[in-house]
């Protein structure tokens, strides 16, 4: 019995698809307006306005956030919700998700957002403020 032994070759295909970097910067803050100090006490803000047993009467607005990228691409952009010593806050979007499948177009794509405060423990009074991660990739 006889083995031989061949080199074999082939030359394959890697596919890829060159895009712009994606860009997205807060342009307004989440500005909640006033929240009782109470512990266990919730409220959220949303394009409908705000609600729950934890908003006071206000001045509330959404967070208004600019996306940049490559034109007709489609990205998903995700928000993380986030704890501290007293609150526990959940970005939301207006599909009431924390996440957003968004198609670029040739301009920056504006995104409101909003948001749920539930106050875990009673905290120090006056203003306060919390951050929260933003994801954006390419689908």
């Amino acid at each position: 019995m006889k083995l031989f032994f061949g080199l074999a070759t082939a030359i394959a295909q890697a596919h890829f698809n060159l895009v712009v970097p994606l860009s997205i910067e807060q342009t307004k803050p989440i500005e909640m307006g006033d929240i009782y100090n109470i512990a266990n006490i919730h409220c959220e803000l949303t394009a409908q306005g705000s609600q729950g047993e934890g908003c006071a009467s206000s001045n509330t607005s959404l967070g208004k956030l600019m996306l940049k990228g490559n034109e007709t691409e489609q990205v998903l952009i995700t928000v993380t919700p986030v704890t501290n010593n007293s609150v526990f806050f959940t970005p939301i979007f207006d599909n009431g998700k924390q996440s957003l499948s968004v198609s670029l177009s040739s301009t920056a794509t504006e995104i409101s957002i909003g948001g749920a405060i539930t106050v875990t423990e009673s905290a120090n009074l006056g203003p306060q403020s919390i951050s929260y991660l933003i994801e954006v990739n390419y689908q």
